[in-house]
C-alpha cells in the first residue's frame, strides 16, 4: 500500500516541479521529510526544501506560491492529501544550518543528509559540504538516502531568464523590499496564533514554517530505544516513526 501511495506522490513531482523551471532566482527544489524519507502513508503531502539567490528570496517564495496555488496543488488549510507543502526555503547564503540545529539533532541531521533534489543547479553538493558537521551522526560509509533517477538538469528557461533580467535590479530590489516585509508582517502575525512557535523562522535568510517542531522528540526516542552512541542509518531512523 505504501508503495503504491509513494509512486503517487513521486509521479505528481514528475508532473509539476519540471514546470518551476522558469522561476527565477531558483537554485535548488529538493524533496524533503517522510516522501525522501520513504515512510509516506495516505494522506500526505510532499515537502519541498527550495534555495534561492541571495536578496530574492522573497520573490521567488511569491512566484512559486502563486504558481503552485494557480494549478491548485499548493497545500494550505485542510488541502493536504498529495499536495507540495511550501514550508522551508531559504537564499545561498544560508546553506548551513548548524544555527538552527538543536542538542543531538538526530532528526535535522538524517534530514539534510536524505534531501533528494529535483532542480539543482549544483547547490546540493555545496550544501552537504557546509554541513559537514552531521557526520558524526553516520557511519562513514552511510550513503545518502534514495538517488532520484529523474534529476532535472539545471536549465532554466527563457521565460526565466526574461524574469530575472528584469527583476535583477533596482526595480527587482523594489519588489524584494515590498515582497519581504509584506511576507514577514504576515509570517509573524501567524507565529502568534500558535502555542509553540518552535518550528517557525521567519528571517531575511531562512522562511521555515512548521506548525509542530518534533526534533526533541525524535531525540528522545532515539536516545530511549538506541542509546546516544548509536551512529544513524536509515532502517534505525525509520523505526521511531
Amino acid at each position: 500500500m505504501t508503495n503504491e501511495i509513494e509512486k503517487k506522490l513521486w509521479e505528481r513531482v514528475d508532473e509539476y516541479i519540471p514546470r518551476l523551471q522558469w522561476v527565477p532566482f531558483l537554485k535548488l527544489v529538493a524533496v524533503c521529510n517522510n516522501l525522501a524519507f520513504g515512510s509516506v502513508k495516505e494522506g500526505s503531502d510532499i515537502d519541498l526544501f527550495v534555495v534561492a539567490k541571495t536578496g530574492r528570496l522573497f520573490t521567488m517564495r511569491f512566484l512559486i506560491t502563486v504558481f503552485f496555488h494557480f494549478l491548485g496543488v499548493r497545500r494550505h488549510s485542510k488541502m493536504v492529501n498529495g499536495r507540495f507543502c511550501l514550508s522551508f526555503f531559504v537564499d545561498d547564503s544560508y546553506l548551513n544550518l548548524s544555527a538552527i540545529a538543536k542538542s543531538q539533532d538526530y532528526y535535522l541531521a538524517y534530514w539534510i543528509k536524505n534531501i533528494i533534489p529535483i532542480i539543482d543547479s549544483g547547490i546540493s553538493e555545496e550544501f552537504l559540504l557546509v554541513n559537514d558537521w552531521i557526520k558524526p551522526f553516520f557511519e562513514k560509509d552511510e550513503k545518502n538516502g534514495l538517488i532520484y533517477s529523474k534529476k532535472i538538469p539545471y536549465a532554466i528557461t527563457k521565460a526565466g531568464k526574461f524574469w530575472e533580467f528584469c527583476l535583477d535590479g533596482k526595480i527587482g530590489d523594489f519588489f524584494e523590499y515590498i515582497l519581504r516585509k509584506w511576507q514577514i508582517s504576515r509570517a509573524r502575525k501567524k507565529t502568534l496564533a500558535v502555542k509553540d512557535s518552535s518550528g517557525l523562522l521567519v528571517q531575511e535568510h531562512i522562511l521555515k514554517f512548521h506548525n509542530i517542531d518534533r526534533r526533541e522528540e525524535y531525540r528522545e526516542a532515539w536516545i530511549k530505544k538506541y542509546g546516544s552512541e548509536l551512529k544513524l542509518t536509515k532502517d534505525r531512523f525509520i523505526g521511531l516513526f
